[in-house]
């Protein structure tokens, strides 16, 4: 049986979310009524671990995290990487599993090979990560 990748939560009451946490928290009304609360930090970063691998950043890395409506992300907007997840640490983890993808297979990589694009994003990676440990 063929059944759509949706996901329905039954236990949940319009209007009644309950804060995530408190830094930046709002409450968003849409014109359907329903009551959306959103929270978001700022982290900076100046070192960034992966499994084996430390990269350690020649300048801060502004990192936005998000809770909204039962999710979570981390987001650089300055480097387009995002990662997201049930739980905050689920999110962190795909951001840093995200930046090291794009350090391995982009920043790594002979520009030959590379979209204008991808140029553009090693470029960005070389200038932001001064060693890996």
């Amino acid at each position: 049986m063929n059944q759509p990748d949706i996901a329905v939560r039954s236990d949940t009451t319009a209007g009644a979310l309950s804060p995530t946490f408190a830094p930046n928290q709002t409450q968003e009304t849409p014109p359907d009524g329903f009551t959306v609360t959103c929270a978001s930090e700022t982290l900076i970063w100046t070192e960034l671990s992966y499994r084996n691998q430390t990269f350690v950043l020649s300048k801060e890395l502004v990192i936005r995290v998000t809770s909204e409506d039962g999710g979570w992300s981390f987001e650089s907007e300055d480097y387009e990487l995002l990662g997201f997840g049930h739980t905050r640490s689920e999110a962190e983890l795909a951001f840093r599993f995200d930046f090291s993808l794009c350090w391995n297979e982009i920043a790594c990589e002979d520009d030959k090979i590379l979209s204008p694009g991808a140029k553009e994003m090693k470029r960005s990676f070389l200038e932001l990560v001064n060693s890996v440990k």
